[in-house]
């Protein structure tokens, strides 16, 4: 069967043509398109009108590939969603890098201490601007317009309206929210009411591969069948993961505007250890939990590509890497998670500002600032592996990788020094694979995940990469977390 997996991210949105059979599973890539927040009323908002034709386009040029389309479905991150009053969006949802967006968050544990919220939801990820802050936010700052909203749509489900779909809820996505109880896998009502958050107008969860309706009529009609509209694994994350031919011993990287870091198990911990390490537990595909560190990752280079975009410097990452691999190892690091970093100025800039403020060499020309981020993004993901690691009775021995960071040569290397893990690589679109995978599931193409994993294991090409210089970065480990500690 065909299927058409839309992947929306912080900067870009790819669609692809997948076919899947019990033996064989073909992923091409048709359409891509840009995504970044807009400015409007002096708040950073998605641009839902641009985004429905950008699909759109995307969609005919699957159609244009195939002789059919049997299914699409619609996967991004996690935290970020739509209110509705009788079907009508009030308003184009605010990105979570919205200064404003999360506001309140201190006010928020001056009703509920992060221990409690922990308990109930298995998340920390103090430093994210999950749903729960931001709709903390809005309770205090725009009471009136969580009053007229009868319904929250989290994005992937949101823009699945938009192409024709019905309403719903899904748990991989819902369980970046903050707002989830882990273990039932529904709403963790009794938190929101205690910090007097509504929760009438939240959807019933589904587990992924729920039928949704068929596209609209109007996107129909330039495609060479109507296909249906699923729920995959919606939230990136989890698809990623899903689409990775995961090992029992391994952790998971999925590389992409966020680094996720994680492994996979049967049931949350919530353990004082967990919390002390600021451990989360999100949902993924057949009733698996995925206990995770986040990492600030790509997101940063991206920002650099775009300010040296506009002052017409090259972009391209053959250029950037073979600059990065000429500039001094480890010279300078920045905590990726650090709060200095917005999209309010240049990013190289503030990277250069953040190392005068840490009495750090500053990095000079593009190799300088690329060498310093993918050192600091492998130093801060080793730091928190460590972490992961300790609270887990089976520590992770390597390392399987997905996303944008699987071309990356430099930065698989580098990861699998700073480690000492093997890294095995791929396949490069995880979460698409993922993605169409959980659709394939949702028709009976496949069994099960893990006949999908061995599939997928079967299918596509994977680089394995050694440690091969491991020392120093003992000595960044310890630099970063001081970084981290200011």
């Amino acid at each position: 069967m065909n299927h058409v997996a839309i992947d929306i991210g912080a900067s870009g949105g790819t669609v692809y043509l997948g076919t899947v059979t019990p033996t064989d599973f073909d992923v091409r890539e048709v359409h891509r398109f840009e995504n970044r927040p807009v400015e409007r009323d002096g708040r950073y908002v998605w641009d839902l009108s641009a985004l429905r034709e950008r699909m759109v386009d995307g969609l005919e040029a699957a159609g244009e590939r195939a002789d059919d389309v049997d299914t699409v479905g619609i996967d991004t991150w996690g935290l970020d969603f739509g209110l509705l009053a009788d079907g009508e969006v009030l308003r184009d949802p605010v990105s979570y890098r919205d200064p404003d967006a999360t506001a309140s968050r201190e006010s928020l544990f001056e009703t509920v201490d992060r221990r409690r919220v922990f308990e109930a939801t298995g998340i920390t990820n103090w430093n994210t601007p999950n749903t729960l802050w931001q709709l903390h936010t809005l309770a205090r700052d725009e009471p009136t317009l969580l009053e007229r909203a009868d319904s929250l749509l989290m994005m992937p489900q949101l823009l699945t309206t938009l192409l024709g779909g019905r309403p719903c809820g899904e748990v991989t996505v819902a369980s970046t929210t903050q707002m989830v109880d882990p273990s039932e896998r529904a709403w963790a009502t009794d938190l929101l009411e205690e910090v007097s958050l509504p929760t009438d107008f939240l959807p019933p969860l589904d587990e992924p591969g729920q039928r949704l309706g068929p596209v609209a009529d109007d996107v129909a009609e330039s495609l060479p069948s109507t296909p249906d509209l699923v729920t995959p694994a919606s939230h990136d994350t989890a698809a990623a993961v899903a689409g990775l031919p995961l090992a029992e011993d391994a952790a998971f990287l999925n590389t992409g505007s966020w680094f996720i870091l994680g492994v996979e198990r049967e049931d949350p911990v919530r353990t004082d250890p967990a919390f002390e390490q600021a451990v989360s537990n999100e949902l993924g595909v057949d009733g698996t939990v995925r206990l995770l560190k986040n990492v600030n990752g790509f997101f940063l280079l991206e920002e650099c590509r775009e300010a040296w975009r506009e002052t017409g410097d090259p972009v391209d990452y053959d250029h950037l890497l073979s600059a990065a691999r000429k500039a001094a190892a480890r010279a300078a690091l920045v905590d990726p998670d650090a709060e200095a970093f917005g999209i309010d100025a240049p990013m190289p800039e503030q990277i250069r500002a953040y190392c005068r403020r840490t009495d750090q060499p500053v990095p000079t020309g593009q190799g300088g600032v690329v060498r310093c981020l993918l050192d600091s993004l492998v130093t801060k993901t080793a730091l928190e592996l460590d972490a992961l690691a300790s609270v887990v009775e089976d520590p992770p021995s390597s390392i399987n990788l997905g996303g944008g960071g699987v071309r990356n040569e430099l930065f698989c290397q580098l990861l699998a020094d700073a480690t000492d893990m093997p890294v095995v690589a791929g396949p490069v679109e995880a979460t698409a694979v993922g993605n169409l995978l959980t659709q394939a599931l949702a028709v009976d193409t496949l069994p099960d995940l893990a006949a999908g994993r061995r599939l997928v294991e079967s299918t596509f090409q994977t680089t394995r990469y050694a440690p091969t210089h491991t020392e120093g970065w003992g000595r960044a480990k310890e630099r970063m977390a001081d970084l981290a500690a200011d």
